[in-house]
């Protein structure tokens, strides 16, 4: 009986050992740049265009995002209703210019968190911060999280917190 598990034990270990080993993609930090860079062009393009097709395409179906106001919270379905409205406006992101962006990597290069700050007509004198958390989905950047968020100077809070009593 023993002599019937000797050859299917070798077989076994021949196959298991002569198995392809696959090996991880290594984390290239400029090209990943690069794509994320191409991807945040494409969704300004596409913003400043009035493609609203195109820009929700880089948007995934489970993400978190929120606009400007605390009730602003929305999945994808009101995301695409909101943005859909907001793109109908032809004085909105048209002249957008970023000042700062911060592109961080996680340590394996799956997932990104971008940090965008610009001043617009409709926020001026006030900047807006943008901060996008992007994954790697079928060898495409998604984004899975989008915040934007007034940030006055710290000198102006005061001024503001007057105003709006």
């Amino acid at each position: 009986m023993k002599k019937n598990y000797v050859p299917l034990l070798v077989t076994m270990i021949l196959v298991t050992s002569c198995q392809m080993k696959s090996k991880p993609v290594a984390f290239d930090p400029v090209s990943s740049k690069t794509e994320v860079t191409n991807t945040l062009d494409s969704l300004e393009s596409a913003l400043k265009s009035k493609d609203i097709k195109t820009f929700l395409s880089f948007f995934s179906e489970d993400g978190l995002y929120c606009g400007t106001d605390p009730s602003e919270l929305w999945d994808k379905a009101g995301y695409t209703k909101v943005m859909t409205q907001m793109l109908a406006d032809t004085t909105k992101f048209g002249d957008m210019k970023y000042d700062k962006t911060e592109i961080r990597f996680d340590k394996d290069g799956k997932s990104v968190n971008v940090l965008r700050q610009f001043v617009t007509s409709w926020s001026k004198p006030v900047q807006v911060r943008s901060v996008m958390h992007l994954v790697k989905a079928d060898k495409r950047w998604m984004v899975d999280f989008s915040n934007f968020a007034l940030i006055p100077e710290n000198k102006d809070l005061a001024k503001i917190a007057l105003v709006v009593k």
